[in-house]
């Protein structure tokens, strides 16, 4: 069994001087990889299985230990069942642990580039409420830097900008619906057909 900040040290690697991930560790962030995710389910498996029955609570004493929980929770649970029903199967919880650290202030107390983990499933939410607040959240984040660091938390700024549109739309990520045997609506077929990003996933 990992300790949290082993996990953070798997998820992040080494900061450079700016406070930023080395290029390998940021690529497989957000690019779809079948032998990262065969990785992460052999090594992560189980503390994901362990976090969702509420087994690591005791982590969330610390900040750094409640980011790993929401790593666990968010990401790791996509990269385990990814394209399936369970991808998303953690989702609440990992929500509640976001907005339960956001206001006692524990975000602030990591680095930017974890602050921006801790964010994310507020993200992944198809309540507009968390989208809209994800949005304030990573305006605040990515104002407060500049450089290279300020550059890339850019990004992270316009991904939960693409996000909220999406769900100010539609009310939900349309790319879910297959994966959740949902039926797609005439203007949600239109929009998947038009190539959209899968990152509503």
């Amino acid at each position: 069994m990992f300790a949290w900040n082993e996990l953070l040290d798997y998820w992040f690697g080494l900061l450079d001087e700016h406070g930023l991930p080395d290029q390998e560790h940021r690529n497989r962030w957000f690019r779809s990889s079948k032998a990262f995710d065969r990785e992460i389910r052999r090594r992560f498996m189980s503390m994901v299985l362990f976090a969702a029955e509420n087994g690591l609570d005791h982590w969330r004493k610390e900040p750094g230990g409640r980011l790993a929980e929401i790593i666990l929770l968010d990401q790791f649970t996509r990269h385990i069942h990814r394209g399936g029903e369970l991808a998303f199967s953690n989702d609440r919880q990992a929500v509640e642990l976001a907005l339960e650290g956001i206001n006692a202030g524990a975000d602030r107390q990591l680095l930017p580039i974890h602050r921006a983990f801790f964010y994310m499933p507020l993200q992944h939410s198809e309540k507009l409420a968390h989208q809209q607040r994800a949005v304030e959240l990573y305006e605040q984040l990515a104002a407060g830097q500049d450089g290279p660091l300020g550059s890339f938390l850019e990004s992270f700024l316009k991904a939960a900008r693409d996000h909220h549109a999406v769900i100010e739309r539609f009310g939900r990520f349309p790319h879910r619906n297959r994966a959740l045997k949902r039926r797609s609506t005439a203007e949600e077929e239109e929009y998947l057909s038009g190539g959209a990003s899968s990152w509503g996933q």
